[in-house]
């Protein structure tokens, strides 16, 4: 007796999955943006507020992609090929960004 493993190749993913996976990543963005805006991160030299500038425009522009990726989420059941390697980037920025955030934290905790 065999059992056939009808597994979803990476390439093809349901939407829905997808859209959780985003809505995830979008709710870190926002609490990272509110972070960053809060008084306790504030940059006290040129260079931290020219990182803290860089981690906002990047937190913009993710937002934005957001915005797209999950309105192609909602609108497809099942996403395909490059659909799904862009929402694979998207998350994997998202994750880049996380840690450029602590970086950024943790500089102006050693600077106090």
């Amino acid at each position: 007796m065999t059992t056939e493993n009808t597994k979803t190749p990476m390439s093809v993913l349901d939407g829905n999955s997808c859209l959780v996976w985003l809505d995830r990543s979008y709710k870190d963005l926002l609490q990272w943006k509110r972070t960053l805006e809060s008084y306790l991160f504030e940059p006290t030299t040129l260079r931290q507020f020219e990182i803290k500038q860089q981690l906002s425009d990047k937190l913009d522009a993710l937002v934005r992609r957001y915005k797209e990726l999950s309105k192609l989420a909602l609108n497809e059941k099942t996403l395909l090929g490059k659909q799904v390697e862009m929402i694979k980037s998207y998350l994997v920025e998202t994750r880049q960004l996380e840690g450029r955030v602590q970086e950024y934290m943790g500089m102006l905790q050693t600077s106090v």
